[in-house]
């Protein structure tokens, strides 16, 4: 994942949430190197973007993700089932962090466990997700430089 100091971030979100992606991406877009490329609302929907299948055959338009914000709770496809797929699958350099509705442990433990890189409890304050999103730019920052 080399990436130039001016080089921007591709951040995919997966959340069956229109309003957690409408407000993640307000955040994202006033981060100076994570660009928002785009929501899905289900598991289902990001294995076919991430297999570049059907409408997502053309990786000009659908790009592969740097970084990839997964919720837990979602239709056709939960979060857990993506983790277990992602790990079968040639994405090492991809960063995926769980943003859930949940802190219960097992949930976080399950994630990490299914090699979620990173688990945070969705924020309903713009302070907090201003926040977060800027530690997650500072995450691939210094993944890139170390």
């Amino acid at each position: 994942m080399a990436k130039l100091a001016n080089e921007k971030f591709l951040v995919l979100m997966v959340d069956d949430s229109e309003d957690d992606c409408l407000l993640l991406k307000m955040a994202l877009n006033r981060t100076e190197r994570l660009r928002f490329i785009g929501s899905l609302s289900d598991g289902e929907e990001l294995v076919a973007y991430l297999s570049g299948q059907g409408k997502y055959a053309d990786r000009e338009k659908f790009p592969l993700p740097d970084m990839l914000l997964l919720d837990l709770m979602m239709p056709r496809k939960n979060g857990f089932e993506v983790l277990e797929w992602l790990r079968e699958q040639p994405f090492e350099d991809m960063v995926v962090v769980v943003l859930s509705g949940s802190d219960q442990a097992q949930d976080i433990q399950r994630a990490m466990a299914l090699g979620a890189d990173y688990y945070h409890a969705k924020e309903g304050s713009p302070v907090k997700r201003s926040e977060l999103v800027k530690r997650l730019e500072e995450y691939l920052t210094s993944k890139v430089r170390g």
